[in-house]
């Protein structure tokens, strides 16, 4: 197939992002010494609530930093909930740490990225804050396999724009027939490679059905299958 480079997506396609997020979640309560048990709240309740409102805060991720959205999203959980602290900037600082300190990977990760560096030029582009997913990858001990990594945050393009797969390309001094694009979104990465051209390899991580007019040009259901597929 003639590919020089293959370009990964970060959040759940090498790094398992949920899980990440529970860790930080729940550490930083911890930390910060709120215990939900005494609250007559389990986990799971406490973080699709909180969930709720990172989704709906993030969105004004270009008005509030990191720090603040996540305040924000323990303030409104934590009143929605009943539980009243004073620990709100606590919270916020020691979920930042412990996120960008998380390196729960999808399985399999070191292995493929082992075998397909002896063949291919490796890249990742991924939306998201620099402070957040460059320590999340050396935490992870996966940085040193890509030549470039390309952050939404530091070019002012994220995901599905096609101006970040443009700037990739252009770093990498590649065209879009030389390069394959591996990601778990059709929103932002299916749709964002189709736009510049470049064949997808959609990592459909939960099994989940495609409508017809989604015709991603490879489909694995595990990282694993990229060794046999491009080795």
């Amino acid at each position: 197939m003639g590919y020089a480079a293959i370009i990964f997506d970060l959040d759940n396609t090498l790094l398992n992002f949920e899980l990440c997020e529970r860790q930080a979640i729940l550490g930083a309560l911890e930390a910060c010494g709120i215990y939900l048990d005494l609250h007559g709240i389990n986990e799971t309740t406490f973080i699709q609530v909180y969930e709720t409102y990172n989704s709906k805060y993030w969105k004004q991720r270009e008005t509030f930093s990191p720090g603040e959205l996540i305040e924000m999203s323990y303030g409104s959980t934590l009143a929605q909930l009943d539980i009243k602290t004073n620990q709100i900037s606590n919270l916020s600082q020691s979920f930042w740490h412990i996120f960008n300190h998380s390196a729960v990977m999808e399985p399999d990760v070191n292995e493929v990225l082992t075998v397909l560096a002896r063949n291919y030029r490796l890249a990742v582009i991924t939306n998201g804050f620099v402070s957040a997913q460059l320590p999340r990858m050396q935490a992870a001990g996966i940085d040193h396999f890509f030549e470039e990594i390309v952050v939404s945050e530091a070019i002012g393009f994220a995901k599905p724009s096609p101006e970040i797969f443009h700037h990739a390309l252009s770093k990498l001094d590649l065209t879009p027939a030389e390069v394959l694009y591996v990601g778990d979104s059709l929103t932002h990465d299916y749709a964002g490679a189709m736009q510049v051209n470049i064949d997808f390899c959609y990592y459909n991580r939960r099994n989940q059905n495609l409508i017809q007019e989604v015709q991603p040009k490879f489909i694995i259901s595990e990282l694993l299958k990229l060794v046999t597929l491009f080795n």
